[in-house]
């Protein structure tokens, strides 16, 4: 794996399979699998490192995949209020991940790169469990409703079907997500075209104005 945030599974031949990656943050549908048990193991694992920095290993989350599941199905309510153009593709995801393959029935969420990046592993700790809080406490936290922010970026891996195969959710947002990036460029080019448009008029203005002082000065001298 390289740098960033990875959700992966354990296949029955041993191997990991990336299922999604999150990039330089941790997707909005993935805490929602998360509990303060959960962020207290994780703690636990970055505590054991040695201070000095040797023997570096990967620290990440080992969830077991039903309850982790039934924790995210349970906040479908909080998607529902706050984020309900979401919500198609967070049950689309929530059914990918159920019947996706974990041979040894745990979902791993690989935050390390992210973690890194905190000036401390207590600052990065104490970010999750404020995400957490506003879930079980039903605060609104922003979250942008793109397929990037909430469920990530799918993977290639070895499985037969990948999510956005499956999802027409995700599908759809994708095909929303690029057509306004598209119109957003017309839009911009538009105003930069009316922008030098004024600055040529302006110009020409000046240029008027200044060749008729000049003719003004040559004439009455």
């Amino acid at each position: 794996m390289g740098k960033g945030s990875y959700l992966f599974a354990r296949l029955d031949n041993g191997e990991e399979a990336v299922l999604f990656e999150g990039g330089n943050r941790i997707p909005f549908f993935w805490l929602t699998l998360l509990g303060q048990d959960d962020i207290d193991v994780f703690y636990e694992q970055i505590s054991l490192r040695p201070a000095d920095g040797t023997q570096q290993r990967k620290c990440c989350f080992e969830l077991d995949k039903l309850r982790a599941l039934v924790r995210a199905a349970d906040r479908r309510n909080y998607v529902a209020q706050y984020y309900a153009s979401c919500l198609p593709l967070f049950d689309d995801w929530l059914y990918f991940m159920q019947i996706t393959d974990f041979s040894d029935r745990k979902i791993y969420l690989d935050p390390d790169e992210i973690c890194a990046c905190y000036e401390t592993p207590e600052r990065f700790v104490d970010s999750l469990r404020r995400a957490i809080t506003s879930f079980d406490d039903n605060r609104e936290t922003w979250y942008e409703s793109t397929v990037a922010a909430t469920c990530g970026y799918e993977s290639r891996n070895q499985l037969e079907r990948g999510f956005g195969d499956f999802s027409k959710a995700c599908r759809e947002m994708n095909r929303k997500d690029i057509y306004s990036h598209f119109d957003k460029k017309i839009h911009l080019e538009k105003k930069q075209s009316v922008g030098k448009k004024i600055a040529w008029a302006v110009s020409i203005t000046l240029f008027v104005a200044l060749l008729a002082v000049a003719v003004f000065f040559f004439v009455f001298e």
